[in-house]
């Protein structure tokens, strides 16, 4: 009988994706029974439910019940997955994390401010600022780097400390890089928006796992174009990574990619073109021009970094 020990890295990832999946859908009753309860006591979480007309978006309940769970269990299998430190996912004390860092933020703002003010300039987006004042500007500006150092963190953990990590141990490092970026991809995809009223219901997670992949697959030709650019993005994410052997780079790179959005949202409103496949959206990777961007970015990551020894380099388990 095999053991969940002697199984391939990757196919370890699969199978606990599955139960934390699994886990989480027998949580989510009775976490709905508790945010059902706290939601005419405390405005706050009506504020955070975003409770209205007798409503709430469970699906956004679900993806954080699903991060949680999954946290957890890393955290709880992390001696069969072979994590043994912070270091083995890429987080360790070095000299040059904090120019990693720096790097990796003022690469990804700066390529997409050139690649905002093209479209500024072509007419695709107009100046239309959301903010009611100066101060009130200044605070959302604030909000979405905490928010971008946040997002950075806990996705480059989790997608390139965990999950690509897990896949280089048996694959190649081209396989692993389009392996965990199109998972990664994906990813950004399982969510489907559910409204809920309060009650109990016994089958909620299952049925909120269903509708998430039935909306993949129903729904695939709308998204793939997003698809394929969120994929480009873990593929930089991932090299970069390769290249510096520390999630450092990533985290930088990731974090300035969410803050830049988010701040072109503020900023910025997104014009319909008659070339949306050269344009893509307001979500930026949608269109030729932004698969381009992130194919210079990922040249660029090569030429701003030095590629770590091959001691360093986490090596294809052969066993």
């Amino acid at each position: 009988m095999i053991s969940f020990h002697n199984l391939k890295q990757y196919k370890k990832v699969l199978l606990l994706y599955l139960f934390i999946l699994f886990i989480s859908s027998l949580l989510a009753p009775l976490i709905k029974i508790a945010a059902d309860m706290l939601i005419p006591q405390s405005a706050l979480v009506t504020d955070l439910l975003n409770y209205k007309h007798g409503s709430y978006d469970f699906g956004k309940v679900m993806r954080r019940i699903i991060m949680g769970v999954a946290i957890l269990v890393i955290f709880l299998f992390r001696k069969p997955l072979m994590i043994n430190s912070l270091s083995t996912i890429g987080i360790k004390h070095t000299s040059g994390w904090w120019k990693h860092l720096q790097m990796g933020f003022f690469l990804s703002t700066g390529m997409f401010i050139l690649y905002t003010a093209f479209l500024f300039i072509t007419g695709a987006k107009i100046l239309q600022v959301d903010a009611k004042s100066p101060g009130d500007l200044f605070f959302q500006l604030f909000k979405i780097l905490l928010i971008a150092g946040l997002v950075g963190c806990i996705e480059e953990i989790l997608f390139r400390g965990f999950i690509f990590q897990s896949f280089l141990r048996d694959m190649h490092a081209v396989s692993a890089v389009c392996a965990s970026s199109l998972f990664f991809s994906f990813m950004h995809f399982f969510k489907v928006k559910l409204l809920v009223s309060p009650g109990f219901q016994p089958f909620i997670g299952f049925e909120v796992i269903y509708q998430s992949f039935a909306n993949l697959l129903l729904n695939f030709t709308t998204i793939f174009p997003t698809l394929f650019g969120i994929f480009l993005v873990g593929v930089v994410l991932s090299y970069a990574c390769l290249r510096t052997n520390s999630l450092y780079f990533a985290i930088g790179l990731h974090a300035g990619w969410v803050f830049i959005i988010k701040t072109n949202m503020l900023f910025f409103d997104h014009v319909g073109k008659n070339s949306k496949w050269l344009y893509g959206d307001s979500k930026v990777v949608t269109g030729v021009l932004g698969w381009g961007l992130l194919i210079v970015t990922l040249f660029l990551v090569r030429f701003v970094t030095k590629a770590p020894s091959s001691e360093t380099v986490p090596r294809k388990n052969t066993d």
